[in-house]
């Protein structure tokens, strides 16, 4: 299948273009701003299905909004009408065409010339009503109020919000990308003759500040947020993408002894959190209980011992684990437990808790204590 991308430049073209080039089956034509109008009319001749994503929607001049939404999709549809191709397409709208703003009026025209062309032309055609998009690769400072906002708080500059009640509704970009590669099986979801992404979230920009902002504060510490929420997840997924490269570099806080290292690497609010621990060879850890805590011990290089004994009873049990087959052991609470490293090389052990370690409430005693 050969595919044409217009718009391919812009963030839902480079987005659904990484996606189309998964499929080895895909020949992709990438039309933009610096393209000529001999490969628009070579393109329209072979393509099989038009991915129509140019568009203008921050203009100088406001009566730029037509010539560069219906002006162009003029363009687009009369060069496949010469070129007699009768093949699929898909256009980008958005919920604006519904609104009186140049914009809306602009789009609400590329709609229904669209719609005109499928039904005289006998085409496909899947009009696209997007909501405020997000994801990476957005431009910041240009119609994204997520993409600025991410890019000035992961660059340490302010942000302004003007209405923290307003309510936008907002859609993922890898969820557009999965809805738009519906259209190449004919499945696109529909209503009223309109497509539209299924997953969208309705939000207030306070809502959306605050949740950036905590991103922030995370950053520099080793805690993360929520990713078990949806759109949360997808969020902080957009953050970390305007995040200079030079800061991904984070220092952990060592604690190392003659035993070995302690580190705890991921802290989260629901979750628990993860750490690393190395032992060195005939080193003996642990000798401790917790009443409500629980750990699970994964040995990923190394060999172990790891001891229970019940507190109350005193019934015993041991486990041999070594990296050679990779198993993991949970630490039910009240059995003091211990690991030994029983071979000649450093023992590496990942651990997960299902609290975070709070040192004034630490859950952590001594049957001698």
């Amino acid at each position: 299948m050969k595919v044409l991308v217009t718009g391919a430049k812009g963030f839902v073209g480079k987005n659904l273009i990484s996606n189309l080039k998964l499929d080895k089956n895909i020949e992709i034509y990438q039309y933009d701003l610096d393209s000529t109008e001999a490969e628009l009319n070579e393109y329209t001749k072979k393509c099989d299905f038009v991915y129509h994503l140019a568009g203008v929607n921050r203009p100088k001049n406001p009566n730029e909004f037509m010539n560069g939404n219906f002006g162009f999709t003029s363009i687009l549809l009369d060069k496949l009408k010469e070129n007699n191709n009768k093949c699929p397409i898909m256009i980008s709208s958005s919920i604006q065409a519904e609104l009186d703003n140049e914009y809306g009026k602009s789009k609400k025209a590329e709609e229904e010339l669209i719609f005109k062309y499928g039904k005289e032309n006998n085409v496909k055609t899947y009009v696209f009503r997007f909501p405020n998009l997000f994801g990476k690769w957005c431009k910041p400072n240009y119609n994204s109020v997520i993409a600025t906002w991410c890019y000035n708080i992961a660059n340490d500059l302010d942000i302004v919000v003007n209405d923290e009640s307003k309510k936008l509704t907002l859609a993922y970009i890898d969820d557009v990308c999965n809805e738009l590669l519906k259209c190449l099986q004919d499945k696109a979801f529909k209503k009223n003759n309109f497509c539209y992404v299924t997953t969208t979230y309705t939000k207030t920009l306070g809502e959306i500040a605050n949740l950036i902002k905590s991103f922030k504060y995370d950053s520099k510490s080793i805690m993360v947020p929520s990713t078990g929420d949806l759109f949360t997840k997808k969020l902080y997924t957009t953050y970390l993408s305007y995040i200079p490269l030079n800061k991904m570099v984070v220092d952990l806080t060592e604690h190392r002894d003659d035993r070995g290292v302690f580190c705890e690497l991921v802290r989260t609010r629901k979750c628990g959190q993860f750490s690393i621990s190395t032992t060195n060879p005939h080193i003996y850890r642990g000798g401790h209980y917790h009443n409500t805590k629980i750990e699970r011990f994964i040995v990923v290089k190394g060999k172990a011992k790891i001891q229970f004994e019940h507190i109350i009873d005193h019934n015993k049990v041991e486990f041999e684990v070594s990296g050679d087959k990779l198993q993991f052991v949970t630490i039910p609470a009240g059995y003091q437990h211990s690991i030994n490293n029983i071979g000649n090389d450093e023992l590496i052990l990942f651990i997960w808790a299902n609290e975070l370690f709070d040192p004034n409430i630490p859950d952590t005693y001594s049957m001698e204590d």
